[in-house]
């Protein structure tokens, strides 16, 4: 069984789980925006390329549980059938599914289907399907004491929580707290004697949120909910975000922490260095039970302060630094390709970069590409989520 914590981003991933998309990415793949998806997201390219990230993990030696295998051993399939599904008097859920896998089980209930029958014919309606799902990492933060479970502020996601919650739970994790106010799992990045906590921009003395509120990273240390030497709650850089997206003309990077700031080994930080030097991080030290503020200062200055070499994002690359670390110096990124759909070192400076530090970059040197599943808004760290570090 797994641990359930995590204590630094570049310690060996040993466990981990990810959602293996389907059906339920229709309503997101024909209405992007309203399922906070950048642009359409096929549902059939998806699941290729989701198959092909988990076999890359699984070459990198990383043991991956899909969430529905998790649900179908945790014996919570039928009961997330019957609240979730709809079928005409007479006919019994768990009946209706007693021949489908756990997959096509857990899609059923992800599409919240409705089967009603007509004059010509039975119908399936698909009712505010809980499209996110994919992005694992958003619902549970792990940590050095043990999971946490978040607190999705967007509505849209809030049917996410019930559903991971049984995974957790049927796996034997026992959380160490239960998020009340808006944090998702994006923002948290362990260090080992410190952890980094995204929260909301502040702009002219107001706050502005994005996912991440400042009470919520309040509440996250003052809950006891991790044991590490420091914790940095650092404020989304978002007026810097906006000059680099009108410069540069892509996607934001702030969405959460680890869209713009990441971990490929001890010592080495993946960031761009005007966002990292325009985020304030307030430093709450550990004194006995409780966190009692220190000091604040830049990102930059506190990763420097920690004895970080810092590699570059390159400015055309908004995914660079959403990699997985897989072991101290070993990742897994997702690379842009050239017209042909090949990797191209000159649009994925930030991976030869790394690999120039010794880094090794899995698979092939390369990685895997970006494909239509960060059309979702989110990359590999987005889709993943640690079981156990070790």
């Amino acid at each position: 069984m797994p641990s359930f914590t995590a204590r630094a981003e570049y310690d060996r991933l040993a466990h981990v789980r990810a959602h293996r998309p389907g059906l339920e990415l229709w309503s997101g793949a024909l209405d992007p925006e309203s399922n906070l998806f950048d642009a359409t997201v096929p549902p059939a390219q998806a699941t290729r390329e989701h198959e092909r990230m988990t076999d890359a993990l699984a070459r990198a030696g990383v043991e991956v549980h899909l969430l529905a295998d998790d649900l179908a051993d945790a014996g919570a399939l039928d009961d997330l059938v019957a609240e979730y599904v709809d079928l005409p008097d007479g006919r019994h859920p768990a009946a209706a599914t007693a021949e489908f896998d756990a997959r096509e089980t857990l899609e059923l209930i992800l599409s919240r289907a409705r089967l009603t029958e007509g004059g010509d014919g039975p119908n399936v309606e698909l009712r505010q399907p809980i499209s996110n799902t994919l992005f694992q990492s958003d619902t549970v933060v792990v940590g050095d004491e043990g999971p946490v479970l978040c607190e999705m502020g967007e509505p849209i996601r809030q049917d996410e929580l019930p559903i991971v919650r049984r995974a957790w739970e049927g796996l034997g994790a026992e959380f160490t707290h239960e998020m009340s106010r808006p944090l998702e799992g994006g923002e948290f990045l362990p260090a080992d004697e410190f952890a980094l906590l995204g929260v909301s921009a502040e702009t002219d003395g107001e706050e502005e949120v994005i996912r991440t509120t400042y009470e919520a990273g309040r509440e996250f240390i003052d809950a006891g909910a991790v044991g590490f030497e420091e914790v940095g709650l650092v404020r989304a850089p978002l007026a810097a975000d906006r000059r680099h997206r009108e410069q540069h003309g892509i996607g934001s990077r702030v969405l959460h922490l680890l869209g713009w700031c990441n971990l490929a080994a001890e010592g080495l930080a993946v960031t761009d260095p005007t966002l990292a030097k325009a985020a304030t991080v307030d430093v709450f030290r550990k004194t006995g039970d409780c966190y009692a503020f220190d000091r604040s200062t830049s990102t930059l200055a506190y990763l420097r302060e920690k004895g970080y070499d810092i590699v570059e994002m390159g400015p055309k690359e908004r995914w660079a630094a959403n990699f997985l670390t897989v072991d101290d110096g070993t990742i897994v990124p997702m690379h842009r390709t050239d017209e042909d759909g090949e990797y191209d070192p000159d649009l994925n400076g930030t991976i030869e970069r790394l690999k120039e530090r010794g880094v090794e970059v899995l698979p092939d040197g390369e990685g895997i590409p970006e494909g239509v599943l960060t059309q979702g808004a989110g990359g590999i760290n987005c889709m993943t989520v640690p079981l156990e570090r070790q």
